[in-house]
């Protein structure tokens, strides 16, 4: 019978022990300062719905930025500075396109391992578009992300791993969306290469990867603890690729500020495109 109640003399000792054990944990609560200081009191609308919120402060948004000519043939000494303390004893993935894997791959390897760090490599596909040029926005894609994730959760990773971005724009937004979803959300650092990572897409906290219905519908505002900068890494660009990027620096002028418009612009007006290929002006746009 769910309805009846207990009256032997054991049985009551229980309960009486039960409360008493309750209001001395209610006591040592308040004494310790255990209480749930932001809770809120829930109201009743006329319609007897139960209505209450929660709230967290935000993550703050920042991101530390280097910049410095053949830094990425310096990572034995600068590895462990870019990658933050707590990714230090972890497993860290390199994350790179097909190009990048050629160029620069295997001293950032060397250099980050040199620094003694633990890093394992995954390479993205590149492309050729119908104008010869070589691309990655066709790795951009739901399948290749997913193929990342898997390799990276197989290959072992916890809460203080690091995801490291080595290429241009396209690497760096797959990168970003990568930290952003695994474990909830680990590291990331950007060595970006191209103009347009440089001038663009790893500058920004907007990550994203691509959808068949639309580019860049899938994504997060996540930021990399750390973006580096070589400007040596323009030389092997092609004149559309320095474009690219230079229109995307451009178009920040444009929106922001008459200087910065005036330090791209008037360099070109003046000396025409080989102005393009000037390591000192494309390190000025970086740094403006």
């Amino acid at each position: 019978n769910y309805n009846s109640v207990p009256t032997d003399e054991h049985t009551q000792q229980s309960h009486t022990n039960s409360y008493a054990h309750a209001d001395m944990s209610s006591n040592s609560t308040a004494l310790l300062g255990l209480a749930q200081p932001l809770r809120t009191e829930g109201t009743i609308t006329e319609q007897n719905v139960y209505v209450n919120s929660f709230a967290r402060a935000a993550r703050p948004l920042s991101s530390d930025v280097l910049i410095k000519n053949g830094i990425l043939s310096e990572l034995k000494e600068y590895g462990k500075e870019i990658v933050p303390a707590r990714c230090h004893e972890a497993s860290n993935y390199l994350v790179t396109d097909a190009i990048c894997d050629e160029l620069y791959a295997g001293k950032v390897m060397a250099g980050l391992r040199s620094a003694g760090l633990k890093v394992q490599k995954l390479v993205v596909p590149v492309m050729t578009d119908e104008s010869g040029e070589t691309s990655t926005e066709p790795s951009k894609t739901r399948e290749v992300f997913d193929q990342l994730v898997d390799e990276i959760i197989e290959a072992g990773i916890n809460k203080n791993s690091c995801i490291i971005s080595l290429g241009g724009g396209v690497v760096n937004n797959i990168c970003g969306v990568l930290a952003a979803v695994l474990y909830r959300g680990i590291t990331l650092v950007h060595l970006t290469t191209t103009t347009m990572g440089a001038f663009d897409a790893a500058i920004d906290f907007k990550q994203g990867i691509n959808h068949p219905l639309g580019k860049n519908l899938l994504g997060t505002y996540w930021p990399a603890s750390t973006i580096v900068i070589d400007p040596t890494t323009f030389r092997t660009l092609s004149q559309r690729h320095l474009l690219n990027g230079i229109s995307e620096a451009l178009k920040h002028g444009f929106c922001q500020s008459r200087e910065l418009t005036d330090l791209i612009v008037q360099p070109l007006a003046q000396h025409g495109a080989s102005k393009l290929r000037d390591p000192a002006y494309l390190e000025a746009v970086c740094k403006a």
